[in-house]
C-alpha cells in the first residue's frame, strides 16, 4: 500500500498507547506508536541493531505535513525512497522499542554527543597563521568567512572583500578558479540536520544547484530591500536518490527563469540569502568546471568511511540528467556530460578507484594538495594533518547520525 495512505489511516484511526508494525519494500521494520491525538513516535529498525526513533507532533491542520516530513525524513534515513508500506505484526519486532529505563540514559548519551561534537568544531577552528579567508558576508561588523584550511566557517573583526592570506598583514591571494569553486562545492546542507562545520552563531553557509523558476516579489535581508525569487532545488541521497523540492530565497542579483544555476547560499535564522551564482551551462561550455566535477564534488561528501559506491553516483548522475539538464537550459550540455561520466573522469576528491569503490579524501586534505599541484592523497603527513584528523572524528559523530544521508545537492 502506499506510504502515505497507510500512515494517515493508522494515525488518524488507531487507539491512542497503541502500536503498529510496518515494513518497507526492503522488509526493514517499522513501528508505529501513536502516542495521543496529536502525537506519535516511530522507531527503524536496521538489521545491523541499529534503531532510529522519530517522534511527531501536529494539529489538525499540519497533520498531513506531518506525514509527509516523515515519510522524507525516513526515506533520508535509509537512503532509499518510501513509496510503499506493508503492515506486519508488532509482536515480531519487541526488541526495536528501547526499553523504557534505557531512554534516560541514551537522553543524556545523546546530550554529551552532541556537546562534544560542538567542542571539537571549536577547537577545528582554532587556526595558525596563515590561512587563507574566502569572504562571504558581514553581519553585526563582523567578516563572515570561509577558511579552506579547517573547512569551516568562521568571523572575524577584519573586513576583506577578496579571497585573501592572512599572516602578519592581510594580502591578496592568487587562487586556482576551479580549486576554490571546487572547496566551496564540498558544503551541502543536510535537509534536516544542517551542517555544523559550516554554522556559526545563527548562520549557515551552503551550495546548492538550481533551475530558477522567477520572481516572488520583494523581502528583506538584515534591513535591506531584497529580490525575493523561486528556485526549484535537488535533494540527493547517499545512495543516488534524488527528487526536486521549490524552495524561496532572497536574491541581490537577477537571473533568467529556467536556467539551471548553481549558488553560494547562506542561511539565517529562516531565511535564505543566494550570495553568488554561477550558470553551469555557461561553466561547463567554458571549461572552467564541468556539471560532472560539480555533481561528483558534492556527492563525494556523503561517503562512508571515505568510500562512495560508483553505482550509486551513476543513479544520483542519471536523476540529475533527467530532472536537472531536460528540465533547464542545462539540455545543451546532456551528450557531452553523458561523454564525461562514461569515461569516469573529472572525479575531484578520489584518489583512487578500484572494483567501482572510489576512495574520497577530505576538503582540507584536497585544498592544502591542489595548492601546492600535487597529487590528491589525504594528509596524514602534512602541516594540516591535525586539522584532517579532527575533522575527520568529528565526520564520524556525525554520520553515525544519519547526518548527510540526504543532503541539498
Amino acid at each position: 500500500m502506499k506510504a502515505y495512505d497507510v500512515l494517515s489511516y493508522l494515525i488518524e484511526h488507531a487507539d491512542n498507547g497503541s502500536v503498529a508494525a510496518l515494513t518497507t519494500e526492503d522488509n526493514v521494520p517499522i513501528l508505529i506508536i501513536k502516542n495521543n491525538e496529536y502525537s506519535f513516535t516511530s522507531y527503524i529498525c536496521l538489521h545491523s541493531g541499529e534503531v532510529k526513533s522519530i517522534f511527531k507532533e501536529f494539529d489538525r491542520t499540519t497533520f498531513h505535513r506531518a506525514i509527509l516530513d516523515f515519510i522524507d525524513e525516513v526515506s533520508a534515513y535509509l537512503g532509499t525512497s518510501i513509496t510503499e508500506l506493508k503492515l506486519s505484526d508488532a509482536a515480531l519486532f519487541t526488541d526495536c522499542i528501547p526499553k523504557k529505563e534505557e531512554k534516560p540514559k541514551r537522553k543524556i548519551e545523546k546530550k554529551k554527543e552532541e556537546e562534544n561534537i560542538t567542542d571539537k568544531i571549536q577547537k577545528l577552528r582554532i587556526i595558525e597563521k596563515p590561512f587563507h579567508v574566502i569572504p562571504l558576508l558581514t553581519d553585526q561588523g563582523k567578516l563572515i568567512a570561509y577558511v579552506p584550511e579547517i573547512s569551516t566557517i568562521s568571523s572575524f573583526d577584519f573586513i576583506t572583500k577578496s579571497v585573501s592570506i592572512i599572516d602578519d598583514k592581510i594580502s591578496p591571494a592568487n587562487v586556482d578558479f576551479k580549486q576554490l569553486y571546487l572547496t566551496l562545492f564540498s558544503n551541502k546542507l543536510d535537509p534536516h540536520q544542517g551542517n555544523p562545520f559550516t554554522t556559526i552563531n545563527d548562520i549557515t553557509f551552503f551550495t546548492a544547484s538550481f533551475i530558477d523558476l522567477g520572481d516572488k516579489g520583494k523581502g528583506d535581508f538584515n534591513g535591506k530591500n531584497v529580490n525575493k525569487r523561486l528556485g526549484r532545488f535537488f535533494i540527493g541521497t547517499y545512495k543516488g536518490g534524488l527528487k526536486t523540492t521549490d524552495i524561496e530565497f532572497l536574491d541581490f542579483d537577477s537571473l533568467n527563469k529556467g536556467r539551471l544555476y548553481v549558488g553560494l547560499f547562506i542561511r539565517k535564522n529562516e531565511k535564505i540569502l543566494k550570495l553568488s551564482g554561477m550558470s553551469i551551462v555557461d561553466l561547463h561550455e567554458s571549461g572552467k568546471l564541468t556539471l560532472n566535477s560539480y555533481l561528483f564534488a558534492s556527492f563525494a561528501q556523503t561517503a562512508k568511511n571515505c568510500v562512495i559506491n560508483f553505482a550509486d553516483y551513476d543513479k544520483l548522475f542519471s536523476n540529475f540528467l533527467n530532472l536537472g539538464l531536460a528540465k533547464s537550459d542545462g539540455r545543451s550540455i546532456l551528450k557531452d556530460a553523458i561523454e564525461i561520466h562514461s569515461m569516469m573522469i573529472d572525479l575531484p576528491f578520489s584518489e583512487q578507484i578500484s572494483n567501482n569503490q572510489i576512495k574520497i579524501v577530505d576538503p582540507i586534505s584536497y585544498w592544502y594538495y591542489s595548492s601546492n599541484n600535487e597529487d590528491i592523497r589525504e594528509c596524514i603527513d602534512c602541516p594540516l594533518k591535525d586539522k584532517v584528523s579532527l575533522r575527520k572524528d568529528i565526520l564520524a559523530s556525525l554520520k553515525r547520525k544519519g547526518w548527510l544521508n540526504a543532503f541539498i545537492i
